[in-house]
């Protein structure tokens, strides 16, 4: 039987090297992170006695790129790993070739000459890719933690690539939910309300811990009122938290999902309530920056969880992302039919449950706007589609007849707004040196929160 499988592909401006990849999304393990496969075809008469560099790079964007004045740039580029892609020395060649996947050996054979396999192995201390949305109406450069892949011919690594012989390929990196079975969430909280005799409890639990994008949270919520007051509405909400590490006020909080209701009350003096609640976080109206998956896409879903590994100091290049539901009481007075919410007098009854929206499995390629197939060639192998890069499109105008090019908003650090940052220069990072590479820079940048966040 004959698998169809299904490769990335984008190609230069002159048509002179072109880049195949498996996958756009790189999972985060326990035991690491996905590596980056791939093939790299050249023209070997263009290229001639220069060479091919390969690097995946993080960028980091910290502020909005409508701010930046008088030479402030509010971004920071590191290349994680930069390899020679061509030629290949005998020793490079014969270890390039000896641990290829399948899909590789297929696109080497049917490429033909001038086609060479590549594999980039991403550190471990690199942090999941984010975006974030101002409040305000923002049109700039993606801000937050985005990674790409860069081509280019060259002379030398350091060189300065030229648009049209280089690459740019956005990628991601996802965390997978731990494979260990945990508990439901559970927490409970009780009260003394101030002028008034006895507690009130509040337990909420919920189904799970860990959801997929797009799944309800449940919440089950049980109220007991031993106090003199009557319970007159129960609030539930989802709230997301975002922490940007490199700043100690970078700390944002969004309602992403909320619900009340006034059945079953009041709750009075020694009665009890217990009610279910169906929450759906989605991305709606924001009071502060709001953390999402894909930055120009106005349906975009919210980004999936963040988490700290225990094992690891907290990242400057990170941005941690979590949620969780805040159960919150609202009160009246025996005597008196007047709203009262307990915060205004003596602290208020709430009681907050963590958990994570994240994948439990790797995610596929993603789906693309158009295919077309590898040339043909001799090969044993299965067939290849190929999706070509979500920018420069082309699309053909049955009407007329002739080829049109459509531009795709750009996303993520693929664009061209990427290239803006390029001023800055860029930094070759030890992995080991990774976690304090900017902790300095950081310290110093703590006055420009104010415009930059």
């Amino acid at each position: 039987m004959m698998n169809n499988a299904r490769v990335f592909k984008k190609t230069a401006p002159n048509g002179k090297i072109t880049v195949y990849v498996e996958r756009r999304e790189l999972c985060m393990k326990e035991d690491g992170i996905q590596p980056l496969r791939g093939v790299l075809y050249v023209d070997a008469d263009y290229v001639k006695d220069r060479k091919v560099f390969g690097q995946f790079v993080l960028t980091f964007r910290y502020g909005r790129e409508d701010e930046e004045v008088m030479g402030l740039r509010f971004c920071n580029e590191a290349c994680l790993q930069a390899n020679q892609l061509w030629p290949l020395q005998d020793a490079d060649k014969e270890e390039a070739f000896k641990n290829i996947s399948p899909l590789q050996d297929t696109l080497v054979k049917r490429l033909g000459n001038g086609a060479v396999p590549f594999t980039f192995n991403v550190s471990s201390l690199a942090p999941p890719s984010v975006t974030l949305l101002p409040a305000r109406t923002y049109v700039g450069a993606p801000i937050g933690t985005n990674y790409d892949l860069r081509v280019f011919v060259g002379e030398n690594p350091d060189d300065k690539p030229h648009k049209r012989s280089s690459i740019r390929m956005g990628m991601k990196l996802y965390q997978m939910a731990p494979s260990a079975d945990r508990p439901q969430p559970y927490a409970s909280f009780s009260k003394q309300l101030l002028l008034a005799d006895g507690q009130v409890e509040v337990e909420a639990t919920l189904d799970k811990e860990v959801y997929e994008r797009g799944e309800p949270v449940v919440v089950n919520v049980s109220v007991t009122n031993h106090s003199s007051r009557n319970v007159r509405k129960i609030k539930v909400f989802v709230v997301q938290y975002v922490d940007v590490a490199m700043f100690s006020n970078g700390k944002f909080k969004n309602i992403v999902a909320t619900m009340d209701t006034t059945d079953g009350c009041p709750v009075t003096s020694g009665a009890s309530l217990s009610r279910q609640f169906k929450l759906s976080p989605a991305r709606g109206t924001i009071k502060n920056w709001i953390a999402l998956e894909e930055f120009y896409d106005r349906d975009s879903a919210l980004a999936s969880s963040v988490v700290k590994p225990d094992t690891q100091e907290k990242n400057v290049f990170a941005i941690y992302v979590s949620y969780y539901v805040k159960v919150k009481l609202c009160t009246t007075t025996s005597s008196q039919k007047v709203k009262l919410f307990t915060s205004a007098i003596g602290g208020e009854v709430s009681v907050k449950v963590p958990f994570k929206i994240m994948h439990r499995k790797a995610l596929g390629e993603t789906e693309t706007p158009a295919t077309t197939l590898l040339p043909e060639a001799p090969t044993n192998g299965a067939p290849i589609t190929t999706s070509q890069s979500m920018f420069d499109l082309t699309s053909t105008d049955t009407r007329r007849g002739s080829a049109k090019t459509r531009r795709s908003p750009p996303s993520r650090s693929t664009s061209e707004d990427s290239g803006r940052c390029s001023e800055m220069g860029q930094s070759h990072v030890d992995p080991d040196r990774f976690r304090t590479s900017l902790q300095i820079q950081a310290r110093n940048r703590n006055r420009l929160v104010d415009s930059a966040c």
